[in-house]
């Protein structure tokens, strides 16, 4: 018999439109899960660190990476050294983690805003329905 022709056209540019937007949408949520992991992981440090002036707490510190894509954690100003200490331990001390400690705490929770934010962007730009 005679054969049987089909043909579809698609316009693809929504499409790609979408994904030429994902990226931008995607980056901005996840640097902001980001900030969110960055701030629970000082809270949590700031609760767990060895306290006797509550200096090093005070010095626990949240700051956007140089290349601005994503936050960093760290004991800053005077305090960097005494958080070194207690964090590693020295010779004279054992350690005493505080800021690993509350990372590890975070990695569960950080995956699951990770996964959501990148959800979002999907839906934002439109792919997720």
């Amino acid at each position: 018999g005679p054969a049987m022709t089909f043909r579809v056209d698609v316009d693809a540019s929504s499409l790609l439109r979408a994904l030429d937007q994902l990226g931008a949408k995607a980056d901005a949520y996840v640097k902001a899960a980001a900030k969110e992991t960055a701030e629970a992981i000082a809270r949590e440090a700031r609760g767990r660190v060895a306290r006797r002036t509550g200096q090093t707490a005070g010095a626990i510190t949240v700051e956007e990476t140089y290349n601005g894509e994503g936050y960093v954690v760290f004991v800053g100003g005077e305090r960097t050294h005494i958080g070194r200490f207690l964090e590693w331990g020295t010779q004279y001390m054992s350690a005493r983690p505080f800021l690993f400690a509350s990372a590890k705490l975070e990695e569960g929770p950080h995956r699951r805003r990770t996964a959501e934010a990148l959800q979002r962007a999907i839906d934002d730009v439109g792919l997720g329905s």
